[in-house]
């Protein structure tokens, strides 16, 4: 009841206002509908606003530059007609879903951001991370995949949480990411020893030789192993995230947005799992 006085009092305030000024409201009100049009007429992909030259060109062209360092398998390696990996066809199904033809042009990692800045590529697929120092003028996708530090157990007693490991054994890679979030760990937890070891898989096989209770390694290592192998799985999701995006020219509009919501269905619908199963 209160606000509801204080809301009249407000309006029949404005309104004596306006009945004393009416010259200085009409122009206020003059200068607000300006503004209105003008953001209206200028905005991306206005009559008057930056027009997405690149969606364009794609929609004419029916093709769909894409930048790949073919160095890192599973993710993206040379084949002896094309590029093959994770990332290769992660690009063709976007083309495909476009129902455009990817045109993957192969560079080192060092040139993936200077052929996007100057155009001669659309998109960047190729085990980036999100970059703040890039984001005035690149736009990242959400993560298609999760490279982060996942914890692997025995099947027969599994560990989801690194909180689970409160008095019991980890083990890890010497000086990984898996090794300083373990360090942190020791501080939160009442007891958890940490067991180092120089490679990913020797930290995977003491879980199963029963050295440690769990391993927290990356997800491409464990993936690796844990095809080969039995009695081990992976936890649900990564302790330590490090998602791989797409990196496209902040000022294609549309192409981010098409891209967007492509990759958002890829995902929905499994096929992102399928692909990665492919590889991983």
């Amino acid at each position: 009841m209160i606000r509801l006085v204080a809301l009249r009092k407000s309006i029949a305030r404005w309104h004596g206002r306006i009945r004393q000024h009416p010259r200085v409201t009409f122009v206020a009100l003059i200068a607000a509908a300006l503004l209105v049009a003008g953001w209206g007429l200028t905005r991306p992909g206005a009559w008057l606003g930056p027009q997405d030259l690149t969606w364009h060109r794609i929609q004419v062209n029916r093709d769909l530059y894409v930048g790949i360092d073919p160095s890192y398998p599973p993710f993206a390696e040379w084949a002896p007609e094309q590029i093959d990996g994770l990332e290769a066809d992660l690009a063709r199904e976007i083309a495909r879903r476009l129902a455009v033809q990817p045109q993957i042009l192969i560079m080192g990692f060092d040139g993936l951001y200077d052929s996007l800045y100057v155009g001669q590529v659309d998109m960047v697929i190729s085990g980036l991370h999100v970059d703040p120092g890039r984001t005035d003028w690149v736009y990242y996708s959400r993560p298609y995949f999760d490279a982060g530090q996942i914890l692997v157990s025995r099947t027969d007693a599994p560990v989801q949480t690194i909180r689970q490991l409160d008095g019991k054994t980890v083990a890890v890679e010497l000086a990984s990411a898996g090794d300083m979030a373990a360090q942190q760990w020791q501080r939160r937890l009442h007891a958890l020893h940490v067991e180092r070891f120089m490679l990913p898989d020797d930290a995977m096989q003491a879980v199963q030789t029963g050295e440690a209770d769990a391993a927290l390694v990356d997800t491409i290592s464990a993936r690796l192993y844990l095809k080969q192998r039995e009695g081990l799985a992976m936890a649900a999701r990564t302790t330590v995230p490090d998602g791989y995006v797409i990196a496209m020219r902040r000022q294609d509009y549309r192409l981010t947005s098409a891209v967007d919501r492509m990759l958002a269905n890829i995902i929905a619908d499994g096929t992102l799992d399928v692909i990665i199963a492919r590889w991983l």
